[in-house]
């Protein structure tokens, strides 16, 4: 996941370098951009993790997904998008998972949308079995999609049961109150979630008390806001179940779901009632076309167009190059510019870009009118077979530029120059060879 996307040689018009749809993230190392979907596998891998059945990772790369599209800029004041902690979605980008790549690489594109607009969302570890309406959580985000239900997936194993003791020094200065020495719970939610509390410094919310231990003390002390609280001498000791705020999907009760065979849209459905899974608003999803060696996804369940094509390309890519590859390549087929766009984060001028395995091609049926269809499924097929063979990081130039030379193409001359120029210098087999062990000094 990440590969960096590169635009086909064959365009619609002036070649530019393409722009991945890309986010900035606060990590433990700094500020670093990623795109898209890089976040997106680094979600479910930190949220799910790799062990979760196909189906529930999948549902969870369409919420993270859908969560990214609709927060976008949430830290903008502290010039980034997204913290990599629980506050937004916990990242973990050092993860190398195949379920999980395919779970997002098979979704990929995939939102939740309500009337034309993706989808306000939420998702946390363990909802205690109910979930909670966004709005009892946070007045004000109140959402029809969002509601307090019962969830008897996420029963059917115990919630694990949580203490935290908190010192009265510590939760004085996390709140800012001096002198607290007693709380209790006054009200609860209709899930069970306590919403606010009395304190002998008055009445105290418990968003905001949550929020100022989590940012004081550790996100891990109040797992929940479905507990019981104890005033002791010394400190204030909580119990109680769950993990996460509880609206939205419940990763628990997903994994359950899918372990009864549910697949991701029927785990999506019961989350987030009324709101629709699709490329679009309209619904649009990929449907999977298999040919000889190459599958092809097509939206709406439209008929492929680059089937056989892509099959010839594939085995001629892989004679003029002598290059192999362990994937098995997949095309996307995108009938309308807006789609790639949207999806691929390129402009939508581009006839394709491939990301490692994946060739996502720029209305294919304008492509074939043209005659332009056998030179671009070449051209990126090469594209595929230098990614699984590279081992090194290598410049734009000399992968385009590669790709062109033996695709016989002629886009990129000043590209195609360089490489032909190392090859007249090293020769073809050591040229290819620069694959594994970099370009020479």
């Amino acid at each position: 996941m990440g590969t960096t996307l590169r635009p086909s040689l064959i365009l619609f018009a002036l070649l530019v370098p393409a722009a991945a749809q890309t986010v900035a993230v606060r990590t433990p190392d700094g500020i670093a951009r990623f795109p898209v979907e890089t976040c997106v596998a680094a979600a479910v891998g930190g949220e799910m993790g790799a062990s979760a059945p196909e189906e529930a990772l999948k549902s969870m790369a369409v919420a993270a997904r859908t969560y990214i599209r609709v927060n976008a800029g949430r830290h903008r004041k502290e010039g980034f998008d997204f913290c990599s902690t629980t506050h937004c979605q916990r990242l973990d980008f050092s993860g190398h998972s195949s379920s999980i790549a395919s779970a997002v690489s098979d979704t990929e594109g995939l939102l939740l949308w309500w009337k034309g607009a993706p989808a306000l969302v939420f998702h946390s570890a363990d909802c205690g079995g109910r979930t909670a309406s966004a709005g009892e959580i946070w007045p004000g985000l109140a959402r029809p999609w969002l509601p307090s239900k019962a969830d008897p997936w996420c029963r059917r194993s115990p919630s694990p049961q949580w203490t935290a003791r908190i010192e009265w020094p510590a939760l004085e200065s996390a709140l800012g109150l001096r002198g607290i020495r007693f709380l209790s719970v006054e009200r609860r939610g209709a899930s069970g979630r306590v919403l606010s509390l009395r304190s002998n410094r008055g009445p105290v919310d418990a968003e905001a008390l949550h929020l100022a231990v989590g940012r004081a003390l550790g996100w891990s002390l109040l797992r929940s806001r479905l507990y019981e609280v104890e005033s002791t001498p010394s400190a204030a000791l909580f119990r109680g179940r769950g993990a996460g705020h509880g609206a939205g999907l419940c990763q628990k009760g997903a994994v359950e779901m899918a372990k009864n065979g549910a697949d991701f849209l029927e785990i999506l459905a019961f989350y987030f009632p009324g709101a629709t899974v699709g490329l679009t608003p309209r619904g649009l999803s990929w449907r999977r076309h298999s040919g000889d060696a190459v599958d092809i996804d097509t939206a709406g369940g439209a008929p492929p167009v680059s089937l056989s094509a892509a099959d010839a390309a594939w085995r001629e890519a892989r004679r003029r190059s002598s290059l192999e590859a362990s994937c098995r390549p997949r095309i996307r087929e995108y009938p309308g510019v807006d789609l790639f766009r949207d999806s691929t984060g390129a402009r939508g001028d581009f006839a394709a870009v491939t990301r490692a395995c994946s060739v996502h091609l720029n209305q294919p049926a304008r492509l074939a009118s043209q005659g332009r269809l056998p030179q671009v499924l070449l051209h990126e097929m090469m594209h595929v077979l230098i990614e699984a063979n590279r081992r090194v990081p290598l410049p734009e130039w000399f992968e385009e530029g590669l790709a062109e030379y033996l695709s016989g193409g002629t886009v990129r001359a000043a590209e195609r120059a360089r490489v032909e120029q190392l090859i007249r210098r090293h020769g073809r087999r050591s040229v290819l060879r620069f694959l594994q062990t970099g370009l020479p000094q």
